[in-house]
């Protein structure tokens, strides 16, 4: 399921009042693009997008927080999915595809 959430600008700030210190998946986008650019997992929303911000320098994102029943990398296989139907391929600025990683 494609996260629902609105595009948040990409500042410590934002990240520190929005994001958790939970699991989930996130995109990133950058230089007015709607689609994704990065889709990832983390067991730390808020660390590992303040770690996205300093290395890759997007200027948005967005998350959705990993429930009982999903586990993070669950979720982000189901983003892939959604967005090679949607693009026919991966997001440009990951180099990994997580359906076939054995991690």
């Amino acid at each position: 399921m494609p996260i629902s959430k609105k595009w948040s600008k990409m500042t410590r700030t934002k990240i520190e009042q929005t994001a958790p210190k939970a699991g989930g998946v996130y995109e990133l986008t950058s230089f007015g693009k709607s689609r994704p650019l990065y889709i990832g997992r983390t067991d730390n929303l808020q660390r590992r997008l303040l770690e996205h911000q300093e290395e890759r320098k997007p200027n948005r994102f967005r998350f959705k927080k990993a429930g009982f029943l999903k586990s993070p990398k669950s979720m982000e296989q189901d983003l892939f999915e959604n967005y090679e139907s949607k693009y026919g391929e991966i997001p440009s600025w990951n180099v990994q595809d997580p359906r076939t990683s054995l991690f």
